[in-house]
């Protein structure tokens, strides 16, 4: 019969036999390896490493001596980071995330943990061995400016920006650069300091070659349903004249990162999603003003500005005239059409 084990269940396990580990190797600064013996689910060696700039490296390889279920309710803080499998698999599901899913060599998975549970299934057979890149937004990306800032995915910019996110769980390749720089990991030829800052590196290697497969994936993606989605949040704005939503909820309304969208949308329309609105907002300005139906004051809210000095400033510099002025120009022409007939 599968055993069942809890988050509860696990931590329990993990403090029982965490007295009796073996130490490989510990810097209090730094590094910390062991090995833990658990008779009811087999062996893990686990390797900690702590680095700068908000990074940490995580290697673990776990050899499993009776099938098992653990059910999760993981993280109650934000947790980014990216999985590499070297071998062995389990089969898990992020709920609310993905179906069941397995997790196997060669692949590496982007994933922001945040209030999820998950439900994962071990069984017996290759051992299981894994780098984990754990990083910190705030912190590694503080010193990048805000033009570098929207090249990064989405979910990522976001937190950077609010300190929040939804969670997200992404499937990529291992590359050969990654596979170079996994190995460099596991095999480093250096100690104290020089360690420190080799693996610092080759974190920043991981990190740069998943954002270029991010960016490749994406170009490779700028087709006719990227287009229906920016023809769509163009759609979003128009119905939307006097409430429209800010580009990161516009984004997130079509399943776009803002990034891509303000890009795509310069790209469709020539000019930016906002610029695109209040152009269509002084159009429409201007045929109320033509009907001359309606105060200037209601046609500012109307199509969505809530300042009537502002909308003047804005309708001059678009038709070089102010909207008052526009409409005694519009009726004159209408009575002296009248008078003609």
């Amino acid at each position: 019969m599968t055993k069942i084990i809890t988050d509860r269940d696990w931590d329990e396990i993990w403090a029982e036999n965490y007295r009796n580990a073996e130490i490989l190797s510990e810097s209090n600064s730094f590094e910390r390896t062991f090995k833990i013996d658990v008779p009811e689910l087999g062996n893990c060696y686990d390797s900690s490493l702590k680095l700068r700039n908000g990074l940490w490296i995580y290697i673990s390889k776990i050899e499993i001596s009776q099938d098992f279920i653990c059910l999760r309710d993981i993280f109650d803080c934000y947790q980014f980071g990216l999985s590499f499998f070297l071998s062995g698999k389990v089969k898990i599901q992020r709920h609310g995330l993905t179906d069941e899913i397995e997790e196997l060599a060669g692949s590496y998975y982007s994933e922001c943990n945040y209030d999820t549970k998950e439900t994962e299934w071990w069984q017996t057979g290759e051992p299981f061995y894994r780098i984990y890149l754990r990083f910190e937004p705030q912190q590694f990306f503080a010193s990048f400016e805000t033009e570098q800032l929207e090249q990064l995915p989405f979910e990522i910019r976001q937190f950077i920006l609010e300190g929040k996110t939804p969670p997200y769980y992404q499937k990529g390749k291992i590359t050969r650069p990654m596979q170079q720089a996994l190995q460099n990991i596991l095999h480093c030829p250096y100690q104290g300091l020089m360690k420190q800052m080799y693996l610092e590196s080759r974190a920043v290697d991981l990190i740069t070659f998943h954002l270029h497969q991010f960016q490749s994936d994406n170009v490779n993606r700028q087709h006719k349903s990227d287009r229906d989605r920016i023809h769509q949040a163009k759609q979003i704005l128009l119905d939307n004249l006097d409430n429209p939503p800010s580009l990161i909820e516009l984004a997130r309304q079509v399943g776009l990162n803002d990034f891509k969208l303000k890009r795509g949308f310069r790209e469709v329309f020539g000019q930016s999603a906002f610029k695109y609105l209040r152009d269509y907002r002084l159009e429409q300005a201007r045929k109320l003003l033509a009907q001359g139906e309606m105060k200037v004051q209601e046609i500012s809210l109307r199509v969505g500005f809530e300042s009537r000095s502002y909308f003047a400033i804005a309708f001059r510099q678009k038709y070089g005239v102010n909207p008052k002025q526009y409409m005694k120009n519009q009726q004159g022409v209408v009575n002296c059409k009248y008078e003609a007939e």
